[in-house]
């Protein structure tokens, strides 16, 4: 495992992720610094290894039709700059990286859940910034 480094996976937030942290936090850097110890929990998401010994309390799941391209929520039950029911949407990638000790998890947008379901466009979107990912960083490949 890399220097400094902890957990089962690499977690990299994505611009638009930082950009919408900053701005739910309501520029408060102790509450964005809240957000972001919630993220960091995906360092430690299950992976088949017994995951009662990483002791992260994730409360997470697929998002429904994203299933197979690994595109998932993470839910935040504590209220950050006043808002609630917050949603973490994520990409755990496959494939290694070069110079990376571990795989990655990233961290694709943060927002505060309104409804029940998503919308066909949250959905496009989050897909689009997967399939952008998988193109820019792992030449495309499928099992990414």
């Amino acid at each position: 495992m890399g220097k400094g480094l902890f957990g089962e996976y690499f977690v990299v937030p994505t611009g638009t992720a930082v950009s919408r942290a900053w701005k739910l936090s309501g520029h408060s850097m102790r509450e964005y610094q809240v957000l972001r110890r919630h993220g960091l929990k995906l360092a430690f998401w299950p992976g088949g290894v017994d995951d009662a010994l990483h002791g992260a309390d994730l409360d997470w799941d697929w998002v429904r039709t994203l299933e197979s391209k690994r595109v998932g929520e993470l839910r935040i039950d504590e209220p950050i700059a006043g808002q609630e029911n917050i949603r973490v949407i994520f990409f755990k990638a496959n494939k290694l990286l070069d110079g990376d000790p571990m795989l990655r998890i990233w961290l694709l947008t943060v927002f505060p859940k309104k409804r029940q379901g998503f919308t066909t466009f949250e959905i496009d979107a989050w897909r689009a910034m997967r399939d952008l990912i998988v193109h820019r960083f792992y030449d495309g490949a499928s099992d990414a």
